[in-house]
C-alpha cells in the first residue's frame, strides 16, 4: 500500500504531494493511464529494483517517493535512506546506470518538489549514481540544487558505449571500419563454412526460465573470473531479474544443435541493452562470444530497434563493433 506523506508543497502550476510507496504501489510501467512517465532505462524499472532489494538486502530504508500534482503522478525517485543520506535505489556493480522517472512535462516541477522535500526532512546529502548525462539527475536536478546555492560534486566514474541502428544491417556494417566490417564478415563466413548453427532470441516466461540454465552454465564454464563472480547470490539475483523483468531476452548461439554461446539483455523502449554474456570457451577457435554479440546486433536491427548499448565498461570489443564512448556520472548533493 501507499503511505500518505505529510510533505506538501504549492507552485503555480498547481498543488503537489510526496508520498511513500512500497513496491507493491509502483504502477505498471506500461500501464499508468492519463500519465506520460519516462522509465529511462530497466534498472529504474520496479521490478528490477525488486530484485535487486530483495536478494541485496542493503542496510537502508527503502524510501521510494512518488511526486503527483493535483492527484496526478508526474514522478517517482527510487531512493534508500541511510541516516541523513539519500541514495538512488540499486548498486553500481549490477545496475549499469540509474536515475528518477518522470513525466516530461513536468521535469522542472518534479525536481523542484523533491528538492524541497529532501530540505524538510533533514537529509544532508544525496549520493546520486550511477547516472548518464542526459538523465534527469544531471540535466535538472544537479542544477536545481545548485541555483538553490547547494554545494554539488559531479565526477565521471566509468564509461559505457552504445551504438545508434540503422533501418538494415548492411547499412550497419558500412558504418565500422574497414578492418572491423572486414573481420565480421570473415568470422561469419568461416562459422558458416565450420559448422551448423542458428542464433535464437528468446522471451517470455516459459523460454526463459529454461534458457537461464543454459545461460548459466554456459557463463561458469566461459573463464574463471566469471565463474567466481557467479556465487549463488548473484545466481538468485539474475534468475530473479528473469523472472520480473518483462524486458529480459536471451540470445543463443547454436552449434550443431547445442548453445555454445549466449547473451543476456533487455528490450526497453527502442534499445537492446546488453547486460551479460557468456560462451564455450571449448568453441573459441570459432568467435563464437564475438558473433553471439555480433548476431544479437543483427536481431536487433531485424525488430527495428534504433540503439545497442553495451553498457559499462572499456572492452575493445564495444569500439570494434560501432560503439561510442558515453561517460558515467556519480553526483553528491550537499543541502546547505
Amino acid at each position: 500500500m501507499m503511505r500518505q506523506s505529510s510533505s506538501t508543497s504549492d507552485r503555480a502550476s498547481g498543488h503537489f504531494t510526496v508520498s511513500v510507496e512500497t513496491f507493491d504501489s509502483l504502477p505498471d510501467p506500461v500501464q499508468v493511464p492519463g500519465n506520460e512517465l519516462e522509465w529511462a532505462s530497466p534498472f529504474i524499472l520496479p521490478g528490477w529494483l525488486h530484485a535487486w532489494w530483495e536478494v541485496f538486502a542493503p542496510p537502508a530504508e527503502s524510501l521510494i517517493l512518488s511526486v503527483r500534482e493535483d492527484r496526478r503522478l508526474i514522478g517517482i525517485a527510487p531512493l534508500q535512506r541511510e541516516g541523513g543520506s539519500l541514495r538512488l535505489m540499486g548498486g553500481a556493480d549490477v545496475c549499469d546506470h540509474l536515475d528518477v522517472v518522470v513525466d516530461p512535462r513536468r521535469i522542472k516541477e518534479f525536481c523542484a518538489t523533491l528538492l524541497d522535500y529532501v530540505n524538510r526532512e533533514a537529509v544532508t546529502r544525496m549520493e546520486l549514481g550511477p547516472v548518464r548525462p542526459d538523465s534527469v539527475v544531471m540535466t535538472e536536478l544537479v542544477p536545481q540544487a545548485r541555483g538553490r546555492g547547494w554545494p554539488v560534486a559531479s565526477e565521471t566514474e566509468d564509461v559505457l558505449f552504445e551504438a545508434d541502428l540503422p533501418p538494415t544491417w548492411e547499412e550497419y556494417l558500412d558504418r565500422l571500419s574497414g578492418k572491423q566490417r572486414h573481420e565480421v564478415r570473415r568470422k561469419l563466413r568461416r562459422l558458416q563454412q565450420s559448422a551448423a548453427f542458428t542464433f535464437r532470441m528468446v522471451g517470455g516466461r516459459g523460454d526463459i526460465d529454461a534458457g537461464m540454465e543454459d545461460f548459466l552454465r554456459l557463463f561458469r564454464m566461459n573463464r574463471a573470473d566469471k565463474a567466481e563472480f557467479m556465487t549463488a547470490r548473484m545466481e538468485s539475483f539474475f534468475r530473479t531479474l528473469a523472472r520480473r523483468v518483462p524486458a529480459t531476452r536471451l540470445g543463443f548461439l547454436d552449434i550443431d544443435g547445442a548453445a555454445a554461446a549466449a547473451v543476456m539483455c533487455f528490450d526497453h523502449g527502442a534499445t537492446r541493452y546488453l547486460y551479460n554474456s557468456a560462451f564455450d570457451s571449448g568453441q573459441g577457435s570459432l568467435s563464437v562470444g564475438i558473433l553471439c554479440k555480433v548476431l544479437s546486433i543483427q536481431d536487433a536491427i531485424s525488430r527495428g530497434l534504433a540503439k545497442y548499448d553495451f553498457l559499462k565498461g572499456n572492452e575493445t570489443y564495444k569500439r570494434q563493433l560501432g560503439g561510442r564512448d558515453v561517460p558515467v556520472y556519480h553526483c553528491r548533493i550537499e543541502t546547505a
